[in-house]
């Protein structure tokens, strides 16, 4: 048998290749709506598609086998007062924290591929449904990774070739999806108000807007701006003994945007309030707006925070309202940058089917299920504590 390091002479086209490899496609897999049996969409079978190449067709392999795994990974420095007794069982350093750090297996799935002496090998590797994206934070990762092991010859001659894959779930099924809303409302002494504040906002949009209607005394006061905000919490969290503990959430809060309510208006006349979503980093802030995240150890998610000013002099104080919020995006068929524009989205799904895109086509509004995720991966597979 031929040896896998040597070039051959028989072609000058395949010298410089390897005897074999692994392609998979470049766009990323996706899935639409939250990691659970509940997610109407979770009954299409979202595939990773690729194909084994062999340029040298001496060798006769005897048996491919592919294996995709996923992982999930924390580490991060937390100090000892966060912590609940029976996460402690290492002793703090001098700064009076622990290093936490673990790591879990998500995912493992097999497939065998049968060596027929063709060319090329094109195979599609069905994947779980409740798997959260990849993503890599500051203390906490999940990734993937897809490991191709061919054998060949009387002496089972291996050869190992690995490749990265990238998932992405998106909680919108594309930009013309009806996004359904929900209304608030409150009285503060003289001062009644209605919010109308939609449960996602699309990437592809640019902006948040929310629809504000309210009613005042104007004897007494009137609204004199309203201040529209979008704030990111990265919280992190792991299992112990008595429970799953979650630290201290890290809020990122991103430039707030004026709205000043015109100088003649009526309690039935309705504001829409908008402030732009900050996908790319820029002189106002250092990281960008990111997407709805929730995996083992991270969740990412965001809120918009609404301060209602009043009119100077009078002893009113700002009114203050946090709504949650899930801030996503759209699926796309080919690599693209998170800031790209709707327009560009919306010419990229018309020019290519993505894989697990669902029948939506058109300008068709659709509503769909966007409450928060509720994917509990199994803890128990690996405790942390802390070393």
């Amino acid at each position: 048998m031929k040896r896998f390091g040597a070039q051959s002479n028989s072609s000058n086209s395949t010298k410089n290749f390897p005897p074999v490899d692994l392609v998979v496609d470049d766009s990323p897999v996706q899935f639409i709506g939250p990691a659970t049996q509940d997610n109407p969409l979770s009954h299409v079978r979202t595939r990773l598609m690729g194909n084994v190449v062999f340029h040298d067709r001496k060798i006769k392999w005897n048996r491919i086998t592919l294996q995709l795994t996923g992982k999930a990974g924390l580490k991060i420095q937390v100090p000892m007062a966060s912590l609940p007794q029976d996460a402690i069982t290492g002793p703090a350093d001098m700064t009076g924290t622990t290093m936490l750090q673990t790591t879990i297996t998500i995912c493992q799935v097999e497939k065998e591929l049968i060596f027929t002496g063709a060319p090329v090998i094109d195979f599609g590797l069905h994947m779980p449904t409740h798997l959260p994206p990849s993503i890599k934070a500051n203390s906490a990762f999940v990734e993937y990774t897809l490991v191709a092991n061919f054998s060949a010859g009387t002496f089972f001659k291996k050869y190992r070739i690995q490749r990265t894959v990238m998932i992405k779930r998106h909680y919108l099924p594309s930009p013309s999806a009806l996004i359904p809303s929900v209304e608030h409302h409150g009285v503060r002494e003289w001062f009644e108000w209605s919010a109308e504040v939609p449960k996602a906002a699309s990437a592809e949009s640019g902006e948040l807007v929310v629809a504000l209607r309210w009613s005042v005394e104007k004897e007494r006061v009137e609204v004199d701006r309203v201040e529209l905000a979008l704030e990111e919490l990265e919280t992190y969290r792991f299992s112990i003994k008595s429970g799953v503990h979650s630290l201290p959430p890290k809020v990122i809060k991103f430039p707030s945007s004026l709205y000043h309510p015109p100088t003649f208006s009526t309690s039935s006349e309705t504001h829409f309030v908008r402030t732009p979503l900050y996908l790319t980093k820029s002189n106002k802030i250092i990281q960008p707006l990111r997407m709805h995240t929730f995996n083992p150890f991270l969740e990412i998610s965001h809120k918009c925070r609404i301060t209602i000013h009043f009119t100077p002099g009078s002893e009113a104080k700002p009114l203050q309202l946090e709504f949650p919020m899930i801030i996503t995006d759209c699926p796309s068929s080919g690599p693209s940058d998170l800031g790209e524009s709707g327009m560009d989205g919306l010419l990229q799904e018309q020019r290519y089917q993505p894989r697990a895109r669902p029948g939506i086509g058109g300008d068709d509004a659709v509503s769909v299920d966007l409450d928060l995720p509720v994917y509990t991966p199994a803890y128990y597979e690996q405790q942390v504590s802390a070393d």
